[in-house]
Order: structure tokens, then C-alpha cells, then sequence
């Protein structure tokens, strides 16, 4: 039926070009074959075409074709092999697939592309951060002896470089400091055992961080630095989201990923361009074709839109647009007020997703939960978007005036409540801010940390947010339950993704971290596929089960990274699903996605992958097997269960 539906759209365009009158002359006749032939066509293949568009677990992916027909960067048609290879002509690329499966292109919800491209490009540039910074690693076994080492870097970084020159430390060990050698530096700065107090003194005049994510320290300097670089000279505590002992309360990667970026590259906007490509590339041979992320840098706002004016975007990138939440912007407020309805303006590549929070929380265990704990577990907690603060302010402006708002990172429950009220004081300030429209906003909020709880699902499902997780959250939240710290009921709020499903509220797939990027530098990465894995077997990376009553299944799992996630990019009219008059965006995978038991999905890689009917990624292997020449990204994958970078 699809196809017949294909074809008579087609057949009228021929008719009207064979047989058209214009001004009383006859036209000139057009073959057949020129006007109507395929540019690519796709054969004797498992075509997924993903267009059931039904919600809830383990329902159907829908039609299973067995070749498609591209035109003009859309899809044409789909049917049976001999329905489209008749549609043939002369200059059409034919690619026999061999009975392997053809899928949608993935469409991750979170990930930050551009800004793992660039790490991985400056591990192999060191100069490029020598000229406005310099790094340095300092640990110790006692906190005492972490005390006199920072100390001793600070100063050193003071003596060997100009005023100005930012110094960025990495302090101790990262994680909970669980048995570890070393100081748990996450857990020394965020129980201020070194403070901007202890900080000043020691560089009045060098801007110096200190991290162990997701705990951070700034003196006075740097925040003076940010001031000048990003604002009017000043910057108040408050309005930089800093505590009065310098630690960072509010989106502390801004720092590290956009002072660079608009100090370094403020002259090199072209390089930035290349370097993001690349990246960009590097991804599509990972089988994202599309992705959603915040924008930490305003020159990464120019690098994108030269490489969309000259037509460079491999992939497409929904952008959430920050600016107004980024660097201790005093009037975020007012910035957003004066800002209308931006989602969906830009490009097929590059186009608004709207406004992005940036984070309403970070990582354990600075996050904001309802969560019960011993004290000293609780006093690291902090409630980024609570009443009073410009986020929640922010949020409830940006609401009143049309904006859709996502949250682009929450880990826990409270801060997703927080922005729920927000969201509801403003339907109730503007009478025009319907729950019919806040549904169709499809507000989003990204992690699943520690959310959502059982409580907040018909809230959620209400205001018709989607949510968007990641696998690596059963590593990352799993070692927060124990003794001392979350009791284990709590495991059962880590990413429940079924339960989620099951309460109406919608569910997306996100890698975060990134398939290809800053981590996988120097290692083999492990596919898009593997990095999915755990939300099937609910087995992370250190062998744990994390609450195993929330595992899904594997029709639900690829229509969270297809067609529910081109709803939450606000394109299910383009994306999501091969269907006639959708983008060509499509894989060609290594294995079938279906067959075996989920650890097989490690072997699972695109061979092909095709954005707009041009082929970005062609694998040597399948190259060879066309006649062609590899393209793209020539990755090498890494197979083995359970070692995710």
C-alpha cells in the first residue's frame, strides 16, 4: 500500500511533465526515466522500516521490506525487490545489501559531539592549550598531603606562567573514594577541604579551577576572567552559580569547555569548523545521524553555521540554545524574555531544539534528590532550580513566552519537580500557557540518574515530558547505593525506564558520554548497539545488576533511538522511520540487531550509513563487496561485552 502510494505520487508528477501545456505551447517531452528514477535504490534487504508509531513495551516495529528506493535525499519508495527494482534507471546506484538489516538512522538524544571532537583533537594539539592555559594532575594518599600538593602546583603554575594564564587542576581520584589509594578529589572540593578562601592568596592574579567531576573550586581571578570574557566586567557569586567558598553549583563544564573554546578559537573559527567535521564523521560511521546537545562555547555557534553555509554537515544537530543560563549571565531572565519561540528555526542540518537549562543538577553526588541519606550524604546534594533561583525564574519566563525549555541534564527527582512547578506557575500566570499546549512542547529532561520515582509518573505523563536516558547511569548511580550512603530501595530509581514506559511517560536513548569522542582516543569504542546493552540485561560495566525489573526489550529499545526520539527532536514528519517522503537517513548493519542474545548487539556496527541519500560512511568490507572505495570513518569496534570506555 505504501508503495502504491509512492508510485502514484510520482506517476502524477511524470504525467504532468509527458503531457503539461504552458501558455497554449506544447511542452518539451521528458523521458520517464529522468523524471521519475531513483537516485539510489537498496536491495534484497531486512528493511526495519520502523513505521509503527505505537507507544508502550514491546510493540511492533512495524513493516519489514525488503528494498528501498531513494530520490532527492528523501525516501521514494518502499517494497519487494522486484516493486523497486523496476523503478531503475539508467544512472540509479543499485547496493545489494546481501540479506543484511536496514534500519533508520539513530537519532541520540544527548550526546555532545562537537565538544568530545575538540578533547580529542587537544590531546593530540597540546599547544593550542598551552596558549591560554595549563593542565596539571595532582593526587595524594591523605587529604593532608593533597592539601600541600595542590598548594605546591598552584604555586609553581603562578611562577612559570603570565598573569592571566588560567591553571587547571585535576584533583585526586575520581568516584567515591570506596576503598580507593587515593583521595576521593570529588569528595575533597565538594566538602571544601581546599576553598577559593585557601585559593586567593596563593593566585591573585591567575585564574585557577579545580575539578574532580562533578565537584569544582574557582578563586577570584577566574571568576573575574569569566567576567571580562563573557559579561561586563563583573560577575556576582550568585549570578555564577558559586558558592562563598568558590565551589561551582551551576553548570560547572562551561568552564573547562567554553573558555577554551572562545578564548583559543576566537581567531581560528575556520579549524574549529574542521575539527567538529571530523567529529561529526566520526559519529556517523557510529550510526548517529542525528543528535540534540547544548552548544558550550559561542564559537562552536559559528564553526556550525560555516560548516552549513558551505554545506559540510555530515550529520544534523538540534541544538538547545543556553546562552542566556551560560557563564553567570546576571539577566537570564530578561534574555529569554526578549527571545521568542526558536524551535525549529535553522536548516535540515542545523536547526533550534529550544531552550536548554544546561543542568538543574550534575553528577553524584552534587544532584538534588528526595532521596533519604545519612547527613553527610545529604549535605553534598544541591537544588540548582528550587524557588528563588534564576533557573527556576528562568524557566518559568521561558515558558510564559512561548519557548520550549529542556533540561539538559538532570540526574536526580527534585530538581525534575522543581522544574515541573516552574512549568505550572507559569500556566497559571499565562492563561494562554494551556496543558494542551505544554503537551505539545514535549518538554524533555535528560539522565534518569535517580528519576524518575514512582510518584512523579503522572505528573510527567500530564505535562507530556520525555525523557531521555543513558545506559551509563547503572555505573554511574549504582555505587551511591549502600552503606552510608542511598539505602537499596533507591536502586529501583535508577533509569527506570520500564516502569517509566508502563506510567505513559515516553522514553529516549542517549549515549552522553559519547560512542566516539575524548574517552574512545586511543581505544577501540564499542558500538552504539553495546553501549544499549545494559538497559536490556540491566548489567552494567562492573558486572552488577541494577534493578533488573526495569529491563525492556529490543522493540522498545530501537524505537527509543528512532522513531519516539524524532519526536522528542520535534521532526517525526522527517525522521524516525523509512517512509515514503522521510529523509533517506539509514544503516546498513554488520549483524541483525534481533538475532542472538543481547551481548550479540556488540557485534552490531553500521557497515553503511546514508544522511540525505549521501553515503557518509562505507566500510572497507562492504566496500569491497560493491566494487567501491571505503568512506568515511574506518573504525574498530570493540566486541567485548561489558567494556564500555
Amino acid at each position: 500500500m505504501k508503495f502504491l502510494k509512492a508510485m502514484r505520487l510520482y506517476g502524477l508528477i511524470t504525467l504532468f511533465l509527458l503531457c503539461g501545456r504552458a501558455n497554449g505551447q506544447e511542452m518539451v517531452s521528458v523521458p520517464v526515466e529522468v523524471a521519475v528514477y531513483p537516485e539510489m535504490i537498496v536491495y534484497n534487504g531486512k528493511v526495519v522500516t520502523m513505521d509503527d508509531h505505537s507507544f508502550g513495551l514491546n510493540t511492533p516495529v512495524g513493516t519489514i521490506a525488503q528494498a528501498m528506493a531513494v530520490r532527492g535525499g528523501k525516501i521514494m519508495a518502499i517494497g519487494t525487490n522486484a516493486q523497486i527494482q523496476r523503478l531503475a534507471g539508467p544512472q540509479t546506484e543499485r547496493i545489494d545489501v546481501k540479506g543484511r538489516m536496514v534500519m533508520p538512522g539513530i537519532v541520540d538524544t544527548h550526546t555532545h559531539i562537537h565538544n568530545h571532537a575538540l578533547s580529542s583533537w587537544l590531546s593530540k594539539n597540546p599547544e593550542a592549550v598551552e596558549a591560554t592555559s595549563h593542565s596539571y594532575r595532582v593526587s595524594a594518599r591523605t587529604e593532608d598531603e593533597l592539601v600541600e600538593a595542590l598548594t605546591a602546583a598552584v604555586q609553581e603554575h603562578v611562577r612559570s606562567n603570565p598573569p592571566g594564564k588560567w591553571g587547571f587542576i585535576s584533583v585526586g581520584s575520581r568516584g567515591g573514594g570506596q576503598g580507593a589509594p587515593q583521595v576521593s578529589g570529588m569528595l575533597f572540593l565538594a566538602q571544601q577541604k581546599f576553598t577559593k578562601q585557601m585559593l586567593d592568596p596563593l593566585s591573585p592574579q591567575h585564574p585557577i579551577m579545580l575539578s574532580s567531576h562533578p565537584s569544582y573550586v574557582i578563586n577570584q581571578a577566574g571568576i573575574d576572567m569569566v567576567g571580562k570574557l563573557f559579561g561586563n566586567g563583573t560577575m556576582s557569586l550568585e549570578a555564577a552559580g558559586i558558592d562563598e567558598t568558590g565551589r561551582v553549583r551551576s553548570t560547572a563544564t562551561q568552564y573547562g569547555r567554553g573558555i577554551l573554546v572562545d578564548l583559543y578559537f576566537n581567531s581560528r573559527v575556520p579549524l574549529l569548523a574542521d575539527i567538529t567535521e571530523d567529529g561529526l564523521l566520526k559519529n556517523a560511521a557510529a550510526g548517529i545521524t542525528t543528535y540534540v546537545s547544548h552548544i558550550m562555547g559561542q564559537r562552536f555557534l559559528d564553526a556550525f553555521n560555516l560548516l552549513v553555509r558551505q554545506d559540510r554537515m555530515p550529520i544534523r544537530f538540534g541544538y538547545n540554545h543556553w546562552f542566556g543560563f551560560a557563564f553567570g549571565y546576571a539577566d537570564s531572565e530578561i534574555f529569554y524574555r526578549r527571545v521568542g519561540d526558536m524551535d525549529g528555526m535553522g536548516t535540515d542540518y542545523f536547526w533550534n531544539n529550544g531552550v536548554g537549562l544546561g543542568a538543574i543538577d550534575s553528577g553524584p553526588p552534587r544532584f538534588c534528590s528526595t532521596m533519604e541519606a545519612p547527613r553527610a550524604q545529604k549535605e553534598l546534594e544541591w537544588c540548582q532550580n528550587g524557588p528563588g533561583t534564576r533557573e527556576y525564574a528562568t524557566t518559568k519566563t521561558a515558558i510564559m513566552n512561548y519557548q520550549r525549555v529542556q533540561v539538559g541534564h538532570a540526574f536526580a527527582d527534585k530538581g525534575v519537580d522543581y522544574f515541573m512547578d516552574a512549568v505550572e506557575a507559569a500556566m497559571q500566570e499565562n492563561p494562554a500557557i494551556t496543558l494542551e499546549y505544554i503537551r505539545s512542547r514535549r518538554l524533555s529532561a535528560d539522565h534518569c540518574g535517580f528519576f524518575p520515582r514512582k510518584e512523579q509518573l503522572p505528573r510527567l505523563k500530564k505535562l507530556g515530558i520525555i525523557i531521555s536516558c543513558g545506559a551509563n547511569v547503572l555505573d554511574r548511580s549504582n555505587p551511591w547505593i549502600g552503606p552510608g550512603k542511598y539505602a537499596p530501595k533507591y536502586v529501583n530509581q535508577i533509569a527506570p525506564i520500564r516502569s517509566a514506559i508502563e506510567g505513559g511517560v515516553m522514553v529516549t536513548l542517549e549515549t552522553e558520554v559519547g560512542v566516539v569522542g575524548a574517552r574512545t582516543e586511543g581505544v577501540n569504542p564499542t558500538s552504539y548497539f553495546g553501549h544499549a546493552v545494559p538497559f536490556l540485561t540491566r548489567t552494567n560495566a562492573r558486572g552488577a545488576v541494577v534493578a533488573p525489573g526495569e529491563a525492556i526489550d529490543r522493540n522498545t529499545l530501537l524505537k527509543m533511538m528512532t522513531n519516539w526520539a524524532a519526536l522528542f527532536v520535534m521532526k517525526e514528519d522527517v525522521l524516525g522511520s523509512l517512509e515514503p517522503g522521510k529523509w533517506a537517513d539509514f544503516l546498513v548493519l554488520s549483524n541483525d540487531y534481533f538475532a542472538g542474545p543481547p551481548e550479540a548487539l556488540y557485534d552490531v556496527y553500521p557497515l553503511m550509513t546514508v544522511v540525505g541519500g549521501k553515503v557518509r560512511t562505507l566500510r572497507e568490507e562492504f566496500a569491497n563487496e560493491l566494487g567501491r572505495s571505503p568512506v568515511g570513518s574506518q573504525l574498530v569496534w570493540n566486541t567485548a561485552p561489558g567494556n564500555t570506555p
